[in-house]
């Protein structure tokens, strides 16, 4: 039998014992292996350049080299954000700047292909760029095949298995296809890229995929920037049953689909942090405080 329960403002919410725990902290300050990707929308981040310092590998997807460009100025700090490569088949890359990145020393990696989207030949890059590492090798664009080069060697990765924190600006908003698709590849990639950790961040949100399983979301050492937050459990990968712990409004043994009921609005009320059990993976968005970072 389902149940909601209507919760105080703030509530304790132990850590089970055998919870798969998703850490927000590591987000805006990721360990070791780390990728901050940015794609064709407006840069409306609040402390986008607070995670551009914390962010080890940086791409710009196509018209996301565009979207940094014009987010400075003066060239003087434009200097000061130079991303590691740009990829995509490059049809919205301005002439401009890509002549301006590409004196710089930023690399130019057109992958032409077709049956590929740009955020997917960046995550693939990502991927290709470590395992290199890992190899004591570099990833040099003259010698990438420009129309598939990338999935050429993604397909031959030598065994990198370590977690890579990737956090990508410009993958929700702007056409509603292409946020489907961002959508749609946090799903297809648990299964297939496992080793890929990947949130989406907007100007309000941050946006993630919670597993199938007993999870625990650790927000302790930033609970002021999201304490409180409103937050919707989002079944978009088909029919879910949940049990929380630490919402305004909990649930235990609880049906939801797109088509029936959806936690939409509710509140994140666990002082620390929130447990969910899925018998199936779905998507989680938290509402940002950004200036309590």
């Amino acid at each position: 039998m389902s149940n909601v329960i209507e919760n105080p403002e703030t509530i304790d919410v132990p850590i089970p014992s055998n919870a798969h725990t998703i850490d927000i902290t590591s987000v805006f300050k990721p360990s070791n292996h780390s990728a901050l990707l940015i794609l064709n929308q407006p840069i409306s981040v609040p402390n986008f350049k607070q995670l551009w310092s914390h962010y080890k590998l940086k791409i710009c997807g196509d018209g996301g080299a565009n979207r940094l460009y014009e987010y400075f100025d003066a060239d003087s700090e434009r200097e000061q954000y130079l991303p590691h490569f740009i990829v995509g088949d490059l049809d919205s890359l301005r002439d401009d700047v890509r002549d301006w990145y590409q004196s710089k020393g930023v690399g130019i990696l057109p992958q032409y292909t077709q049956f590929a989207t740009d955020i997917g030949k960046c995550l693939e890059t990502v991927e290709v760029y470590y395992d290199l590492q890992n190899q004591g090798l570099e990833l040099i664009p003259n010698e990438i095949d420009p129309y598939d080069g990338i999935i050429q060697k993604h397909s031959k990765l030598q065994g990198f298995n370590d977690n890579i924190q990737v956090i990508v600006i410009g993958a929700i908003d702007g056409r509603f296809d292409h946020t489907i698709h961002s959508i749609m590849l946090l799903f297809k990639l648990s299964k297939s890229n496992p080793n890929l950790k990947i949130f989406y961040l907007t100007a309000t949100d941050l946006i993630f995929m919670i597993p199938k399983g007993l999870n625990y979301i650790n927000y302790e050492l930033i609970q002021d920037s999201i304490h409180g937050s409103n937050s919707g459990l989002l079944p978009l990968g088909g029919p879910i049953t949940l049990n929380t712990k630490g919402f305004k409004w909990d649930v235990e043994n609880w049906d939801s689909s797109i088509k029936g009921d959806v936690s939409s609005s509710n509140r994140l009320v666990g002082a620390k942090g929130v447990s969910i059990n899925t018998n199936d993976d779905f998507i989680l968005n938290i509402e940002m405080n950004y200036k309590k970072l």
